[in-house]
Protein backbone atom coordinates (compact mmCIF):
# COMPACT_ATOMS: atom_id res chain seq x y z
CA UNK A 1 0.00 0.00 0.00
CA UNK A 2 3.16 2.41 0.74
CA UNK A 3 4.05 2.01 -3.02
CA UNK A 4 0.55 2.79 -4.27
CA UNK A 5 0.86 5.89 -2.09
CA UNK A 6 3.80 6.93 -3.17
CA UNK A 7 2.92 6.65 -7.13
CA UNK A 8 -0.67 8.97 -6.30
CA UNK A 9 1.83 11.56 -4.99
CA UNK A 10 4.20 11.61 -7.66
CA UNK A 11 1.26 11.65 -10.11
CA UNK A 12 -0.43 14.64 -8.57
CA UNK A 13 3.47 16.43 -8.33
CA UNK A 14 3.55 15.73 -12.08
CA UNK A 15 0.20 17.46 -13.09
CA UNK A 16 1.30 20.43 -10.33
CA UNK A 17 3.85 23.12 -11.00
CA UNK A 18 2.92 24.60 -7.47
CA UNK A 19 3.34 21.99 -5.41
CA UNK A 20 3.76 23.59 -2.03
CA UNK A 21 6.04 22.17 1.03
CA UNK A 22 5.26 21.73 4.58
CA UNK A 23 6.64 20.81 7.44
CA UNK A 24 4.00 19.90 10.55
CA UNK A 25 4.46 18.51 14.16
CA UNK A 26 1.83 16.74 16.06
CA UNK A 27 1.09 16.42 19.80
CA UNK A 28 -2.25 14.25 21.22
CA UNK A 29 -3.87 11.37 23.56
CA UNK A 30 -4.21 8.19 22.18
CA UNK A 31 -7.10 5.31 23.70
CA UNK A 32 -6.10 1.45 23.33
CA UNK A 33 -8.59 -1.03 23.57
CA UNK A 34 -8.04 -4.62 25.73
CA UNK A 35 -4.83 -6.45 25.33
CA UNK A 36 -5.49 -10.07 25.46
CA UNK A 37 -1.75 -11.55 25.01
CA UNK A 38 -1.38 -15.08 23.84
CA UNK A 39 1.48 -17.38 25.58
CA UNK A 40 2.87 -20.46 24.95
CA UNK A 41 6.30 -22.02 25.64
CA UNK A 42 8.28 -25.84 25.87
CA UNK A 43 8.34 -26.87 29.48
CA UNK A 44 7.78 -30.04 30.51
CA UNK A 45 5.33 -31.37 32.94
CA UNK A 46 6.94 -31.08 36.93
CA UNK A 47 7.43 -35.01 37.25
CA UNK A 48 10.02 -34.84 33.81
CA UNK A 49 11.74 -32.05 35.70
CA UNK A 50 15.15 -33.56 36.32
CA UNK A 51 15.98 -30.07 38.53
CA UNK A 52 13.44 -30.99 40.51
CA UNK A 53 12.86 -35.00 40.18
CA UNK A 54 16.34 -36.05 39.24
CA UNK A 55 15.28 -39.79 40.06
CA UNK A 56 12.68 -39.67 38.04
CA UNK A 57 10.25 -40.69 40.97
CA UNK A 58 6.15 -41.19 39.93
CA UNK A 59 6.97 -40.41 36.30
CA UNK A 60 4.99 -42.70 33.15
CA UNK A 61 5.40 -42.67 29.93
CA UNK A 62 4.76 -38.75 29.76
CA UNK A 63 8.58 -38.06 30.68
CA UNK A 64 10.02 -40.16 27.19
CA UNK A 65 9.11 -37.22 24.39
CA UNK A 66 9.26 -34.06 24.28
CA UNK A 67 5.54 -32.60 25.13
CA UNK A 68 3.55 -30.28 22.77
CA UNK A 69 3.38 -26.53 23.75
CA UNK A 70 1.94 -25.30 26.74
CA UNK A 71 -0.94 -22.44 25.91
CA UNK A 72 -2.18 -19.47 28.26
CA UNK A 73 -3.79 -16.41 27.80
CA UNK A 74 -3.97 -12.61 30.04
CA UNK A 75 -6.52 -9.92 29.43
CA UNK A 76 -5.48 -6.92 30.29
CA UNK A 77 -7.20 -3.94 30.37
CA UNK A 78 -8.03 -0.57 27.54
CA UNK A 79 -4.95 1.63 28.32
CA UNK A 80 -4.79 5.59 27.30
CA UNK A 81 -2.08 7.36 26.77
CA UNK A 82 0.66 9.80 24.88
CA UNK A 83 1.26 10.39 20.56
CA UNK A 84 3.15 12.77 19.08
CA UNK A 85 5.01 12.90 15.54
CA UNK A 86 6.89 14.95 12.67
CA UNK A 87 5.92 15.32 9.12
CA UNK A 88 7.20 16.74 6.17
CA UNK A 89 5.21 16.73 2.92
CA UNK A 90 3.93 18.53 -0.01
CA UNK A 91 0.37 19.42 -1.20
CA UNK A 92 -0.97 19.51 -4.76
CA UNK A 93 -3.41 21.79 -4.95
CA UNK A 94 -6.86 20.02 -2.50
CA UNK A 95 -4.27 16.73 -2.28
CA UNK A 96 -1.45 16.37 0.13
CA UNK A 97 1.22 13.91 0.03
CA UNK A 98 3.43 13.47 3.56
CA UNK A 99 5.62 11.30 5.52
CA UNK A 100 5.52 10.85 9.14
CA UNK A 101 7.26 10.00 11.93
CA UNK A 102 5.14 8.55 14.88
CA UNK A 103 5.87 7.97 18.57
CA UNK A 104 3.14 6.85 20.85
CA UNK A 105 3.15 5.32 24.72
CA UNK A 106 0.24 3.46 26.55
CA UNK A 107 -0.12 2.21 29.93
CA UNK A 108 -1.83 -0.78 30.94
CA UNK A 109 -0.55 -2.69 33.97
CA UNK A 110 -3.75 -4.70 34.74
CA UNK A 111 -1.75 -8.01 35.37
CA UNK A 112 -5.07 -10.52 35.08
CA UNK A 113 -5.18 -14.12 36.29
CA UNK A 114 -3.68 -16.52 33.75
CA UNK A 115 -6.37 -18.56 31.75
CA UNK A 116 -4.81 -21.75 31.32
CA UNK A 117 -5.34 -23.82 27.75
CA UNK A 118 -4.19 -27.55 28.93
CA UNK A 119 -6.21 -29.65 31.06
CA UNK A 120 -3.71 -30.92 32.82
CA UNK A 121 -2.10 -27.22 34.07
CA UNK A 122 -5.66 -25.64 34.63
CA UNK A 123 -6.46 -29.10 37.27
CA UNK A 124 -3.09 -28.25 38.63
CA UNK A 125 -4.32 -24.36 38.78
CA UNK A 126 -7.24 -25.13 41.16
CA UNK A 127 -4.86 -27.68 43.27
CA UNK A 128 -1.76 -26.18 44.20
CA UNK A 129 -1.18 -23.19 42.86
CA UNK A 130 -1.53 -20.00 45.21
CA UNK A 131 -0.88 -17.27 42.06
CA UNK A 132 -1.16 -17.05 38.39
CA UNK A 133 -1.01 -13.68 36.77
CA UNK A 134 0.63 -11.72 33.85
CA UNK A 135 -0.36 -9.59 30.82
CA UNK A 136 0.95 -6.16 29.59
CA UNK A 137 2.20 -3.16 31.01
CA UNK A 138 4.02 -0.55 28.94
CA UNK A 139 2.74 -0.43 25.40
CA UNK A 140 5.06 1.75 22.71
CA UNK A 141 5.22 2.67 18.84
CA UNK A 142 7.60 4.00 16.72
CA UNK A 143 6.54 4.10 13.38
CA UNK A 144 7.42 6.00 9.93
CA UNK A 145 4.23 6.10 7.70
CA UNK A 146 3.56 7.29 4.28
CA UNK A 147 0.04 9.01 4.21
CA UNK A 148 -2.75 10.33 1.34
CA UNK A 149 -5.24 12.91 2.39
CA UNK A 150 -7.57 15.17 0.21
CA UNK A 151 -8.91 17.88 1.62
CA UNK A 152 -13.02 18.28 1.37
CA UNK A 153 -13.77 22.01 1.23
CA UNK A 154 -13.57 24.59 -1.22
CA UNK A 155 -9.86 25.17 -2.36
CA UNK A 156 -8.00 28.09 -0.44
CA UNK A 157 -10.45 28.61 2.57
CA UNK A 158 -9.09 28.99 6.19
CA UNK A 159 -11.73 26.50 7.96
CA UNK A 160 -11.33 23.21 5.39
CA UNK A 161 -11.92 19.62 6.52
CA UNK A 162 -10.00 16.47 4.82
CA UNK A 163 -9.97 12.71 5.06
CA UNK A 164 -6.74 10.35 4.27
CA UNK A 165 -5.27 7.09 4.20
CA UNK A 166 -1.93 5.98 5.27
CA UNK A 167 0.30 2.99 5.99
CA UNK A 168 3.81 1.88 7.14
CA UNK A 169 5.93 -0.01 8.97
CA UNK A 170 6.00 0.33 12.94
CA UNK A 171 8.27 -1.38 15.95
CA UNK A 172 5.95 -2.19 19.03
CA UNK A 173 7.52 -3.00 22.71
CA UNK A 174 5.23 -4.48 24.96
CA UNK A 175 6.31 -4.96 28.85
CA UNK A 176 5.43 -8.42 29.84
CA UNK A 177 5.09 -10.06 33.02
CA UNK A 178 3.98 -13.39 33.65
CA UNK A 179 4.07 -15.01 37.24
CA UNK A 180 3.21 -18.85 38.69
CA UNK A 181 3.68 -19.11 42.56
CA UNK A 182 2.87 -22.57 44.28
CA UNK A 183 1.49 -22.87 47.53
CA UNK A 184 3.81 -22.83 50.51
CA UNK A 185 2.23 -25.79 52.22
CA UNK A 186 3.62 -29.40 51.03
CA UNK A 187 0.65 -30.51 52.23
CA UNK A 188 -1.27 -28.34 49.06
CA UNK A 189 0.97 -29.80 46.19
CA UNK A 190 -0.58 -32.63 44.06
CA UNK A 191 1.72 -33.59 41.63
CA UNK A 192 3.71 -36.01 43.75
CA UNK A 193 3.01 -38.42 46.61
CA UNK A 194 6.27 -38.16 48.16
CA UNK A 195 6.13 -35.88 51.09
CA UNK A 196 10.68 -34.83 50.03
CA UNK A 197 9.69 -34.07 46.49
CA UNK A 198 6.33 -32.09 47.97
CA UNK A 199 8.20 -30.15 50.27
CA UNK A 200 10.91 -29.57 47.51
CA UNK A 201 8.27 -28.12 45.03
CA UNK A 202 6.05 -26.07 47.35
CA UNK A 203 6.29 -22.01 47.40
CA UNK A 204 8.66 -22.57 44.19
CA UNK A 205 7.99 -19.62 41.36
CA UNK A 206 8.31 -18.99 37.79
CA UNK A 207 8.47 -15.76 36.38
CA UNK A 208 9.12 -13.94 33.35
CA UNK A 209 9.36 -10.36 32.92
CA UNK A 210 10.81 -8.84 29.67
CA UNK A 211 10.93 -5.94 27.42
CA UNK A 212 8.95 -7.76 23.86
CA UNK A 213 9.11 -6.20 20.52
CA UNK A 214 8.67 -6.98 17.05
CA UNK A 215 8.10 -5.10 13.99
CA UNK A 216 4.91 -4.82 12.01
CA UNK A 217 2.89 -3.27 9.06
CA UNK A 218 0.18 -1.19 9.56
CA UNK A 219 -2.32 1.24 7.74
CA UNK A 220 -4.58 3.72 9.35
CA UNK A 221 -7.36 6.07 8.75
CA UNK A 222 -7.25 9.23 9.79
CA UNK A 223 -9.66 12.23 8.92
CA UNK A 224 -9.47 16.35 10.81
CA UNK A 225 -10.20 20.01 10.58
CA UNK A 226 -7.22 22.61 9.74
CA UNK A 227 -7.67 26.12 9.97
CA UNK A 228 -5.15 28.84 8.57
CA UNK A 229 -4.10 31.48 11.24
CA UNK A 230 -1.49 32.94 8.90
CA UNK A 231 -0.02 32.74 5.62
CA UNK A 232 1.81 30.11 5.96
CA UNK A 233 0.67 28.59 9.27
CA UNK A 234 -1.96 25.79 9.79
CA UNK A 235 -3.58 24.47 13.17
CA UNK A 236 -5.70 21.52 13.71
CA UNK A 237 -7.44 18.46 14.98
CA UNK A 238 -7.05 15.36 13.50
CA UNK A 239 -8.28 12.00 14.51
CA UNK A 240 -6.74 8.54 12.85
CA UNK A 241 -7.58 4.78 13.45
CA UNK A 242 -4.44 2.96 12.83
CA UNK A 243 -4.01 -1.17 13.30
CA UNK A 244 -1.27 -3.57 12.81
CA UNK A 245 -1.15 -5.88 9.58
CA UNK A 246 -0.92 -10.03 11.48
CA UNK A 247 -0.01 -10.51 14.65
CA UNK A 248 2.78 -9.03 17.48
CA UNK A 249 4.98 -11.90 17.76
CA UNK A 250 8.23 -11.72 20.07
CA UNK A 251 11.29 -13.63 19.88
CA UNK A 252 11.76 -16.60 22.16
CA UNK A 253 12.57 -15.57 25.48
CA UNK A 254 14.31 -18.00 28.73
CA UNK A 255 12.50 -18.01 31.94
CA UNK A 256 13.99 -15.85 34.79
CA UNK A 257 12.80 -18.61 37.47
CA UNK A 258 11.60 -21.95 35.99
CA UNK A 259 10.13 -23.34 39.36
CA UNK A 260 13.24 -21.35 41.52
CA UNK A 261 15.88 -22.87 39.12
CA UNK A 262 16.98 -21.83 35.75
CA UNK A 263 15.19 -21.81 32.36
CA UNK A 264 15.83 -25.64 32.00
CA UNK A 265 14.58 -28.98 33.37
CA UNK A 266 17.86 -30.53 32.75
CA UNK A 267 17.46 -32.59 29.50
CA UNK A 268 19.94 -30.33 27.48
CA UNK A 269 17.60 -27.58 25.97
CA UNK A 270 16.40 -24.89 27.14
CA UNK A 271 12.97 -23.70 28.33
CA UNK A 272 11.38 -20.60 26.04
CA UNK A 273 8.40 -18.61 25.88
CA UNK A 274 7.10 -16.49 23.11
CA UNK A 275 3.81 -13.84 23.37
CA UNK A 276 1.35 -13.00 20.33
CA UNK A 277 -1.73 -10.55 19.94
CA UNK A 278 -3.38 -9.01 17.41
CA UNK A 279 -4.41 -6.47 19.70
CA UNK A 280 -2.21 -3.31 18.41
CA UNK A 281 -5.11 -0.99 17.11
CA UNK A 282 -5.04 2.23 18.73
CA UNK A 283 -7.63 5.85 18.40
CA UNK A 284 -5.32 8.82 18.45
CA UNK A 285 -6.28 12.73 18.49
CA UNK A 286 -4.17 15.06 18.11
CA UNK A 287 -3.40 18.63 17.95
CA UNK A 288 -1.63 19.49 14.71
CA UNK A 289 0.81 22.21 13.71
CA UNK A 290 1.83 23.13 9.94
CA UNK A 291 4.16 25.28 8.13
CA UNK A 292 4.44 25.94 4.56
CA UNK A 293 7.93 26.33 3.42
Amino acid sequence: MMRWIWVAALALAAGDATAQPYLGSELGFTLVPNLRLVATDNDWGTRCDLLINPNRLETGTECDTPPPPTEWTNDSGSGQGIAAGLAAGYRFGRFRAEVEYRYRATSHNDFAPTQIGDVVTAQKADQELERAVGGGGDFTMHGLFTNLAVDLGAARQPLNTYVGVGAGVQRVAIDYLSLWKRNPDPARIATFEDAALRAKLAGTTTLGAAGLDDTMFSVQILGGVDYRVADGLTIGNRIRYATGLGAFLSEPREWDQLRSHDSSVGRGSRILYTVETRDTSALTVILILRYDL
